[in-house]
């Protein structure tokens, strides 16, 4: 048997049609969390119960051990020893924005090569990927001298509370890798810290909304004001180049969705509404949120920036605001390149909020995430993207997300989005190349041989 690039992209290659089938089944099921219930069997909602469900039976009609912890999250167990983890999520985020096509319906496009649906890159394709190329393995007769585990949970866009209860009632594996960022590899992931502004403030906007997760930038807000300032906001909408409309009383601005670890990838459609209020009605809130938040992704404003040369810099994401007759909620993704930076994020934020009635709240995030380039795991999985793409240049980094990668200590996030494609993650019409993920079948079974050989 030649366990060689060749023989892996051949059989990636006749995995092709079902990598699409079974991603699409799994992409049929809305597991976007609605509300989290420990007392409940269905912790995570219905839609992530029954991904969970299916994805475990299938994957026992195949032939493989599977494991079910509460609901939480779910493994597909292949070999014995020593316990490696590939650690994926069943979970997704909203499918907010304007479809092209029915985002839980995955549908083939551009001649059948690109795959458009919530979840197909983010992260039940990958997911997909990571079984097939475990079933490849066990199609080439290979004895792995440790149990590969792949491990699903059902709430890692909203905390990961799933894998925090999946590892309390079963052991930490030694090594792992999660499929669920880009390829070369990913070794550093940054501290998540959120913070909150709240309370009541006389301001001349009467209602906003806008964004549904602390890790998107919101691409739609609207807002109503006591003044009729109709006229002036398409003028201004006009005059700037902005996206938005008048709708009944509603002043609706449009902006473009991004992951909350690249917010300047993105437009915040609130930002819009607030620089309209600031210019024409300028209050407490709109004067605070332009001077300090509005159109400033690193926190620069607010003095809280900071960066780390290998960490990169601080981001920030003004993910959900919530204005209702003077109760004010602004909810803020940082991810942040350093240590204990939450004093001084406090600091600030009271010194910008001083003299009004707004406060400050500072989650205290927790530690960063970091394998060094070195290391056995991160050679080994560098050698097998190197042999499957031929590209022996780039080289591991950094990043601003946070992966499963950092429940184990010996764990990294590895691909699958290659180098020069666009990042779809969190945005409307998600979307892959579906000849990508022969390669990155072919990647994941090269390295999860290299690992259990």
């Amino acid at each position: 048997m030649n366990f060689d690039k060749d023989e892996f992209l051949k059989r990636a290659y006749e995995y092709k049609n079902d990598w699409i089938n079974t991603t699409k089944k799994l992409v049929s099921f809305n597991s976007v969390l609605e509300e989290y219930d420990e007392n409940s069997d269905t912790p995570f909602g219905q839609g992530n119960k029954d991904a969970l469900d299916w994805i475990l039976d299938f994957a026992k009609k195949d032939g493989f051990e599977t494991y079910n912890c509460d609901n939480y999250a779910g493994h597909i167990a292949w070999g014995e020893g020593e316990d490696l983890g590939i650690l994926a999520h069943l979970d997704v985020v909203p499918a907010v924005g304007n479809w092209t096509h029915d985002p839980f319906d995955a549908t083939l496009v551009e001649n059948d090569t690109k795959l458009v649906g919530r979840g197909v890159n983010d992260d039940k394709g990958p997911l997909v990927a990571s079984y097939y190329a475990m079933k490849i393995l066990r199609d080439m007769k290979v004895k792995p001298n440790k149990r590969v585990l792949l491990i699903m949970g059902c709430d890692e866009e909203s905390g990961s509370r799933c894998l925090k209860h999946y590892f309390s009632k079963n052991p930490m594996p030694k090594i792992g890798f999660s499929p669920d960022a880009c390829f070369p590899l990913i070794n550093g992931e940054k501290v998540g810290v959120h913070y909150f502004v709240k309370g009541k403030i006389k301001t001349h906007v009467k209602k906003m909304y806008a964004g549904e997760r602390m890790n998107i930038v919101p691409d739609l807000a609207y807002m109503e004001l006591d003044v009729d300032l109709k006229n002036e906001y398409l003028e201004f909408l006009r005059t700037n180049g902005y996206e938005g409309k008048i709708e009944n009383d509603q002043y609706v601005a449009y902006g473009v969705s991004a992951h909350a670890m690249s917010p300047d990838k993105g437009k915040n459609a609130a930002f819009v509404l607030f620089e309209f209020v600031n210019q024409y009605a300028k209050d407490e809130l709109s004067s605070f949120m332009v001077d300090y938040l509005v159109n400033d992704p690193f926190g620069n404003k607010l003095k809280i920036n900071v960066h780390h040369d290998e960490m990169k810099d601080l981001t920030q994401n003004i993910g959900m605001i919530r204005v209702d007759n003077g109760e004010v909620m602004v909810g803020v993704d940082c991810r942040v390149p350093v240590e204990n930076h939450e004093p001084l994020m406090q600091q600030m934020l009271d010194e910008a909020l001083a003299g009004t009635s707004l406060s400050a709240e500072v989650h205290k995030g927790g530690v960063l995430h970091y394998v060094p380039k070195n290391s056995e795991l991160v050679q080994t999985l560098l050698s097998s993207y190197r042999d499957i793409t031929g590209d022996t240049t780039s080289d591991a980094y950094t990043i601003g997300g946070g992966t499963y990668a950092k429940f184990i200590d010996n764990a990294v996030a590895f691909g699958p989005q290659f180098i020069g494609r666009e990042d779809v993650d969190h945005q409307v019409d998600e979307y892959v190349y579906v000849e990508d993920y022969v390669k990155v079948m072919a990647i994941y079974a090269d390295a999860i041989y290299k690992l259990v050989k």
